[in-house]
């Protein structure tokens, strides 16, 4: 094994050209192994090819200006003026080609063994080979098409999809023409011409870094010499390409591509699946000035670090959200029409977006939510409805952006509440049952609910108390608007209380003037009896004679009832008639009943008179005298009737007995 020359100068090139460069190179050593030695992820294998020394017949430059281009152009933004909606033919997917910045990254983890590069039958002969699905740890967009894997070749190229064989067996170690329809397709020709991987541990090495959505894959060629069939060259490579998940963008950072061999032609650039497109820098020949086109041509390059970026998809810039309220019925209105509701849509003309590209936009569409038919101007239901702005490039490739239209329903539904309307109270109660009816209600919008509510706080279906209830009704719509109207109910009270007073009843006079007398009346209603008199009323004055006594009962509605009755105040000689009986009934003994009759007697037939007083005094020193013969009780209760009888006759002290004088 040959060790490399020339790589001291290499890192001291890095140190002196760029402070944030970090060093990319290992040392190539026969005796020495300092390069990691890491197994690979699973799925990845390497495929050897074999291809002798005799075969490899360099593609030799003849001069032919089909081999020279010019850099790729990169167009520039287009704004798309309001109400622009067209479509052209597409231009074929262009990448755009520019110098950056020499700021690669720390060399990947990752080793792919330089054995992988071999063919183990013919380990004399170079390694030609490829290791195949390696995965990226991400998504990579390449020519409109998406890759989680690569092909890495030995020969200074990457390529997506399948992998594939050169048809002529030679390896492809021959840096082609690009574009071109033969194989390899669909590469990232980094550095394509004869490489020799297989000297040198850790010479091809790769890794994902970083966190979605800003991954990068990092695939480096560190310090692969070129092939030499006399293992004389000290050409040398020493390259990193990063692939960006965010950007899709390639960027190809070379700090060393050398060849010696004058014969060994060398491309950098990018091609699509079907040959038929690529893009390439090109490099200028420093002793006639003359640029060519880094693709099949002899060149080197030293901290050269160009990026191939995709073509970015159409910026779309919609317009600002609306918010719109429905329309009203000015029509219905106007004519004094009821219901006077709107419309549950709003009429809107929404502006354009517009859109920037890098190439050229071909149409701009909007396209909206709720019935992609529809025209933009049509009006717009209650509620939120999307336009989706979609703008498309030349390439095909589309940018969206989306604008609200909020149609908000700010009108007051319509209502109507049914008659008001009265009735008598049912007999007996203090209420009535009373069928409402229904209330009408409209709304611009649909799904209008309608409530109602007593100011009794009663249910709906309750009676009514006499009285006015008033029902309110509610109209509330789908968006929380209310509208409410009133009903009344009216329980008149047409029912008159009832009222009982007693018998006809008598009492004693107690007094010339009569006797007080008392009484019960009872009264009721079906609400209340507000009021209730007699006249004359209980424990008044009544005078001697029969007294017609009235009670009327009333109600707060103004109904009443009366009811009469007759109460006898008994005069002196009813009373002293009525003793007479009494005392004839005790069933005394004549010689003690018709005294006391006599007296009596006398006394009745001077009445008025102080004749009458006398007499009835003389009664009751009579029944002082007959005590004895007089049964236990009466004695005490005749001389007690006496004397209320005197009382009644207005009888004085001086006019009494000595008897009656302390029962007076």
């Amino acid at each position: 094994m040959r060790r490399s020359t020339g790589i001291s100068g290499l890192f001291s090139l890095l140190r002196a050209t760029s402070a944030s460069a970090i060093v990319l190179a290992a040392i190539v050593s026969c005796s020495e192994n300092t390069a990691p030695v890491m197994r690979m992820p699973d799925g990845v294998s390497s495929v050897p090819v074999y291809v002798p020394d005799s075969l490899k017949t360099f593609w030799l430059y003849d001069g032919s200006a089909s081999l020279l281009n010019a850099p790729v152009d990169v167009s520039g933004n287009l704004l798309v003026a309001p109400g622009a909606a067209f479509s052209v033919s597409g231009a074929p997917w262009k990448y755009s080609v520019s110098h950056v910045s020499f700021n690669v990254e720390a060399i990947p983890g990752i080793s792919i063994p330089k054995e992988s590069w071999l063919d183990l039958a013919h380990p004399a002969f170079d390694g030609d080979g490829y290791v195949q699905d390696i995965p990226l740890g991400f998504s990579f967009n390449f020519y409109g098409n998406t890759y989680d894997k690569v092909n890495i070749y030995a020969n200074g190229f990457l390529q997506f999809g399948a992998p594939q064989v050169d048809p002529t067996r030679a390896g492809f170690f021959k840096g082609g023409f690009i574009p071109s329809v033969g194989l390899p397709n669909n590469i990232i020709a980094f550095a394509w011409t004869d490489w020799s991987p297989q000297l040198v541990d850790g010479g091809v090495r790769f890794e994902t870094r970083g966190n979605a959505p800003n991954r990068r894959f990092v695939l480096q060629f560190n310090n692969v010499p070129e092939f030499s069939s006399c293992k004389c060259a000290t050409g040398l490579l020493m390259m990193q390409l990063v692939l960006d998940e965010a950007t899709n963008s390639i960027t190809i950072y070379t700090n060393t591509l050398k060849i010696t061999n004058n014969s060994q032609r060398i491309t950098q650039g990018i091609e699509n699946q079907d040959g038929t497109l690529a893009a390439f820098d090109s490099i200028m020949n420093p002793v006639n000035g003359v640029k060519s086109a880094r693709r099949a041509n002899l060149f080197s390059l030293t901290n050269d670090a160009v990026r191939f970026a995709p073509p970015r998809p159409p910026v779309v810039v919609a317009p600002k959200d609306t918010v719109l309220p429905t329309a009203p019925s000015a029509s219905r209105q106007a004519l004094g029409l009821s219901p006077a509701v709107g419309s549950c849509v709003a009429s809107f003309g929404p502006p354009v977006a517009t859109a920037t590209d890098d190439i050229g936009v071909v149409s701009l569409v909007g396209v909206r939510s709720d019935d992609a038919s529809l025209a933009l101007d049509a009006p717009y239901p209650k509620g939120v409805t999307t336009i989706t702005w979609t703008a498309t490039d030349t390439d095909g490739m589309t940018g969206t952006a989306s604008q609200l239209v909020t149609v908000v329903d700010k009108e007051l539904p319509w209502i109507a509440a049914p008659a008001s309307d009265s009735a008598n109270n049912d007999p007996h109660l203090p209420s009535a049952v009373v069928a409402l009816g229904s209330a009408e209600s409209a709304d611009n919008c649909p799904d209008v609910k309608v409530s109602s509510k007593r100011s009794d706080g009663a249910a709906m279906d309750a009676p009514f108390m006499v009285g006015i209830t008033t029902i309110t009704w509610t109209a509330t719509d789908a968006s929380g608007n209310l509208a409410a109207a009133s009903q009344s109910i009216k329980v008149k009270d047409v029912e008159a209380p009832s009222i009982s007073v007693p018998l006809d009843f008598a009492v004693k006079a107690t007094s010339p003037s009569g006797a007080v007398a008392t009484y019960q009346v009872n009264a009721s209603d079906n609400v209340a009896v507000t009021s209730l008199s007699c006249v004359r009323a209980s424990g008044a004055a009544f005078p001697i004679g029969i007294n017609s006594v009235k009670c009327t009962a009333s109600d707060a509605a103004g109904n009443s009832a009366s009811a009469s009755f007759s109460l006898d105040v008994i005069d002196a000689p009813t009373q002293m008639r009525n003793l007479m009986t009494y005392v004839t009934g005790l069933g005394m003994p004549e010689g003690t009943t018709n005294p006391l009759v006599n007296q009596l007697s006398a006394a009745l037939g001077s009445y008025p008179g102080d004749q009458a007083c006398k007499k009835l005094n003389d009664f009751v020193s009579m029944v002082g005298k007959k005590a004895k013969d007089i049964p236990t009780g009466q004695a005490e209760y005749l001389i007690g009737e006496a004397t209320g009888i005197l009382n009644v006759m207005g009888c004085s002290s001086d006019k009494r007995s000595p008897a009656t004088l302390g029962k007076a």
